[in-house]
């Protein structure tokens, strides 16, 4: 009986420490949070920059405050790279970005985006061209939204088209079946190769950020191929081909050419929320957005 008794004990222990077990991790992200702002304040922008991160591994999911403070540190640090890739994944639907956070992102991903243009004039190196009206158009095609949309307009296609018959069978009027028969399979249609080709699209080539403030392309994969080309850091590119600890970066216009792994991240990663590559990593959220600099 003592035995049992024991046992009984050591399990609402177990249990009761797995209760607190969130709350504890809770408390630890906090702490790292209140740090990095502290260091933010300050200006340490390393510092605060290190414990985001350590914050970002507790936290374990995306979080748009938490990208958009990474985006910012990176920012101020005048690292084009890192700072495009956080201020992008700020903008992710999978960390629930508010209205506000996002307008700021926008801005402070233009005023990165003039630097590394900028930049980019200025040393040679290639980058990529400013977003336009269809890559946002394919942006949205790619959310989720999109294919439960197409979804609801099979199913409602398919109850249209079954009253169609029913109607044709008793003789009554077809006009109004027909027609919502065709728009709902329009739209199903439709919606649904879209999101289909967009999601297609960034699992054959995914989109990634090219982290380093300037990357050498090479004709192959190695250190020893030749020197094509250099690619500006904070230039979007599409992954095209792998082989280990190099990919094959493709700018728009098709420009292609071998860098290290390393060297990029790619946006799709962000339900890992794993450390990017580099000399510094970075991670949770500040509780007021604060915009960069732009002079």
């Amino acid at each position: 009986m003592r035995i049992a008794g024991r046992l009984v004990a050591i399990l609402l222990l177990a249990i009761a420490l797995v209760g607190l077990a969130p709350a504890v991790r809770a408390d630890v992200v906090d702490d790292a949070f209140a740090e990095g702002n502290e260091r933010a304040e300050a200006g340490d922008w390393d510092g605060a920059i290190a414990a985001w991160q350590r914050a970002r591994g507790l936290l374990g999911q995306p979080s748009s405050v938490l990208s958009y403070n990474l985006g910012t540190a990176h920012a101020e640090r005048g690292d084009h790279g890192r700072a495009t890739f956080h201020l992008r994944q700020a903008l992710d639907f999978r960390g629930s970005p508010t209205a506000e956070l996002a307008e700021a992102a926008r801005y402070n991903l233009a005023i990165v985006r003039r630097r590394a243009e900028l930049q980019a004039a200025t040393t040679g190196a290639l980058v990529d061209r400013p977003q336009t009206w269809w890559d946002l158009l394919v942006e949205t095609l790619r959310a989720p939204g999109v294919g439960w949309t197409a979804l609801l307009c099979g199913v409602l296609w398919l109850v249209v088209l079954i009253e169609h018959v029913r109607r044709a069978r008793r003789g009554r009027s077809l006009g109004v079946t027909r027609a919502l028969a065709i728009a709902f399979g329009s739209l199903w249609l439709v919606a649904g190769v879209l999101h289909g080709v967009s999601l297609r699209a960034d699992r054959t080539a995914p989109r990634a950020i090219v982290l380093d403030m300037r990357v050498d392309a090479r004709e192959g994969p190695g250190t020893h191929r030749k020197v094509e080309f250099a690619i500006q850091g904070g230039a979007q590119v599409r992954i095209v081909d792998r082989t280990p600890g190099w990919v094959r970066a493709q700018l728009p216009g098709g420009v292609e050419g071998w860098v290290p792994e390393s060297a990029v991240g790619e946006l799709e990663s962000t339900a890992s929320v794993r450390p990017l590559p580099g000399p510094t990593a970075a991670g949770p959220e500040r509780d007021t957005p604060a915009s960069v600099d732009a002079s």
